[in-house]
């Protein structure tokens, strides 16, 4: 794929992704399920990204979207925001590679290393940064095993989207 077209379907998937973020008010469920749809469905373009534009590509939306998602106020510190990125990147990275050689532990151990690596991040975090016993134990519920969940789902949904795109560009 060319730099052009590169650029224009990290840009599309970013845009996605953002769309996918501002949803929250119009689902009409609790906070925590309004995470697992949007949560999913960033992960989902996450993985599309990782195998469809490469893993630079899904590595600057890994980072973009947990930034534009602060200014919509749907992440509550910055400090959060570096974390976040993290974990998108490394669910990228390894979604990515193993993508092309086992879809499904490639999901598998995307989803695990992202939440490992939030929940721990996030825990770590809470304590250094002296967050008050609620706010830390909401954070420490959803960067924990819903992140593996929305993860994991995002993996599944990216799989026949993935197909779909790459059949259509064979066939132009």
């Amino acid at each position: 794929m060319k730099g052009i077209s590169v650029i224009t379907r990290t840009a599309l998937l970013l845009a996605l992704t953002v769309v996918f973020q501002m949803m929250r008010p119009f689902i009409p469920v609790a906070p925590l399920g309004s995470n697992f749809i949007i949560g999913s469905l960033v992960n989902a373009s996450l993985a599309v990204a990782s195998v469809v534009v490469g893993i630079w590509g899904g590595i600057a939306i890994s980072v973009a979207a947990p930034v534009i998602a602060f200014m919509q106020q749907h992440i509550a510190f910055v400090w959060l925001v570096p974390i976040v990125a993290g974990g998108n990147a490394v669910f990228v990275l390894l979604y990515g590679w193993w993508y092309s050689k086992n879809k499904w532990a490639g999901i598998a151990l995307s989803s695990a290393a992202k939440f490992a690596l939030l929940f721990a991040m996030v825990k770590t975090a809470v304590q250094v940064l002296v967050v008050p016993a609620p706010a830390a134990a909401m954070l420490t519920l959803m960067f924990s095993w819903p992140q593996l969940v929305t993860a994991a789902i995002g993996g599944m949904i990216a799989v026949p989207v993935i197909e779909r795109l790459k059949n259509r560009s064979e066939n132009n």
